[in-house]
């Protein structure tokens, strides 16, 4: 199908570079055992696949079947043993960490290095890739997809998004965007939307962590058919009945709703870089951004309202629901018990991406420098606002137990969240200092830190954010005596009367002259000689006045801090500014520290050294 595609499509095609009844066999490293490599599949399947599905598990296995018991291949054949290597490398870089996984006693025993068998894997891989790409076929998307996802999290962030971006040609070549009448209702056009789903996913991910444009001019979710390896055991809704309507009976859901969001995602990206955001944004501006900012809200408050309970961390939390299922865990039969351990996987990475894509949402009015004496009252609420919502979002990640994470590959994608989340975190302590708003972010940020630690010997990335984040901390704890010490403060901070906390009351104005623990005041319209600092996030005083100018509002103030911190890090200071991934990208320098791209989440300009960077991409001086 491919190559008649291509043959017709594009003069002067020669054909493939080889003949279908050519033999060839591997050239970096032999193909391990049957019973290794069928552990590897079996562990890409627990470990991977209900976190990035791109594969039908029984057509996967029954190909793994044939490619494994045989030394040689057919040239045909390209595809499927890629597809195999692909999903064993996966699978190794999952398991690698996990002292417990029985696979390691069978490599031990036929003197496998499991580390070695990893590196030689990725480079017979690459050493076909071309080929592959040439061939036109589903394989060359699913290859491609799954490399990108290894260098993305444990390599090469600069592989990863040239690779990925391979994929997304190779399957606008096959056109799976869009279902393709010969193959109607079948597990070839099955794995066609699955593919292009994830690429939507993907592509949307590469943005943000990138800072550039997307790449796709259709982001139409595909919905899933063809599910029989994702059905769920029917003893399991009987038991845990959420009064989903309609009734679940797939988890295929997991994946349409995590889709859809990066949909939604790309989508608010593109509306803010249609603002063509510069340094010198002015009031009206800035009225746009809010009003972008207000509709972002809106799409990713729908889309949370139509999540299934079964899929919703809250669900599962409310009244100690998760505590009493663990416990009945070890009585449950092993396939079941899986699945109940997978669908809470799931619910809590669709939070984790809502959280972080709230945080995205609400960043560029954050990071924008507001003249609190000529801007608009709108203006000034709605940065109040975002600021409250984008820690509570924070705050949520914080108490996600990233552990239950630890022997999956999704652990790396779950730390970069935690780090996002905890940077975030960062800014209260400086904005109110010594309130009770201060003090639950700086919990938030503890939780993390210490979630890393415990994490730091199965992820790279977990690692880094313990380091960092706890050296962000003390930089933060220190600035936040300083202004709580600040001269303009005449009397004591009375933590009880400053509470503002996440929730917050909608509404143009509030007159109350004191806020709580449930509401985020605007001004106090009665009272104009309370003292600044005890005023509440809503105060159209900055609660730093005396140590900053009129330009220098919280937020922003408190991103520029977070600038300074880093760089003080730093042995050799290599900027890459990002005012927003995707809009705006100052580059004073030819070497764009990666780092960046892994940490830009946060919406912090990062300085860096080239040591730190290298760390935090997983790679070594």
């Amino acid at each position: 199908m491919g190559r008649t595609l291509t043959e017709a499509s594009v003069p002067g095609d020669v054909g493939m570079a080889g003949t279908d009844d050519a033999l060839w066999g591997l050239k970096e490293t032999n193909l391990p055992p049957q019973e290794v490599m069928l552990a590897l599949i079996d562990a890409y399947f627990y470990r991977m696949q209900w976190f990035i599905l791109v594969l039908h598990e029984p057509s996967l296995r029954e190909t793994a079947q044939r490619v494994i018991s045989q030394p040689q291949w057919r040239r045909r054949d390209l595809g499927a043993v890629m597809t195999v290597l692909a999903v064993a490398t996966i699978s190794l870089q999952a398991v690698l960490p996990d002292h417990d996984w029985p696979g390691h006693h069978l490599m031990r025993a036929h003197s496998i290095d499991a580390q070695g068998l990893l590196k030689k894997l990725v480079a017979e891989i690459r050493s076909h890739l071309l080929d592959l790409l040439e061939d036109c076929r589903i394989e060359g998307v699913q290859v491609c997809l799954l490399l990108s996802c290894y260098y993305m999290f444990h390599s090469s962030p600069n592989l990863a998004w040239t690779t990925f971006g391979m994929a997304a040609r190779a399957g606008y070549a096959l056109n799976i965007q869009s279902k393709s009448p010969s193959l109607q209702t079948s597990v070839a056009d099955e794995i066609r939307s699955r593919c292009w789903n994830h690429i939507i996913v993907s592509d949307t991910f590469c943005s943000i962590i990138y800072g550039r444009p997307a790449s796709l001019d259709s982001t139409t979710v595909r919905q899933l058919e063809v599910v029989d390896d994702l059905t769920i055991d029917p003893w399991l809704l009987n038991q845990f009945s959420t009064g989903d309507s309609p009734l679940l009976s797939s988890r295929a859901v997991f994946h349409v709703k995590k889709a859809e969001i990066y949909a939604l995602a790309g989508q608010i990206l593109h509306r803010f870089r249609r603002l063509n955001l510069t340094s010198g944004t002015k009031e009206q501006d800035l009225e746009a951004i809010v009003q972008t900012t207000n509709e972002s809200d809106t799409l990713l408050n729908d889309w949370r309202a139509r999540v299934p309970k079964l899929y919703d961390l809250e669900y599962w939390n409310l009244d100690g629901r998760w505590d009493r299922i663990e416990n009945q865990l070890p009585t449950l039969p092993p396939s079941t018990k899986e699945q109940v351990e997978t669908i809470y996987l799931q619910a809590a990475i669709l939070q984790m991406t809502y959280d972080g894509m709230v945080i995205q949402a609400h960043r560029p009015l954050l990071e924008q420098k507001i003249n609190r004496f000529t801007s608009s009252r709108i203006v000034i609420d709605a940065v109040h606002r975002s600021l409250s919502l984008a820690t509570a979002a924070a705050l949520r990640v914080s108490r996600i137990p990233i552990h239950i994470f630890r022997n999956h590959f999704a652990v790396a994608f779950a730390s970069m969240q935690q780090f996002t989340a905890g940077v975030i975190l960062c800014i209260p302590p400086t904005v109110q200092p010594l309130t009770t708003a201060a003090h639950e972010a700086k919990d938030g940020v503890v939780r993390i830190i210490r979630a890393s630690r415990s994490l730091n010997w199965h992820d790279r990335i977990a690692r880094q954010t313990e380091q960092l984040l706890t050296e962000l901390l003390k930089v933060t704890i220190q600035r936040e005596l300083t202004h709580a010490l600040a001269d303009n403060a005449e009397t004591p901070v009375d933590a009880q009367s400053t509470r503002p906390t996440a929730t917050v009351h909608q509404g143009s104005s509030f007159t109350a002259c004191s806020s709580t623990s449930q509401s985020v005041m605007t001004p106090c319209t009665t009272d104009q000689t309370v003292d600044p600092v005890q005023r509440g996030w809503g105060s159209d005083l900055n609660p730093l006045a005396a140590v900053m100018g009129p330009y220098d509002f919280l937020p922003a103030q408190a991103f520029q801090q977070l600038d300074d911190t880093f760089g003080a890090f730093g042995e050799c200071k290599c900027i890459a500014r990002v005012a927003m991934p995707s809009l705006t990208i100052e580059q004073p320098c030819s070497t764009w520290c990666l780092t960046t791209r892994i940490v830009r989440g946060t919406g912090v300009a990062h300085f860096l050294s080239h040591k730190q960077c290298r760390q935090l991409i997983g790679r070594q001086n």
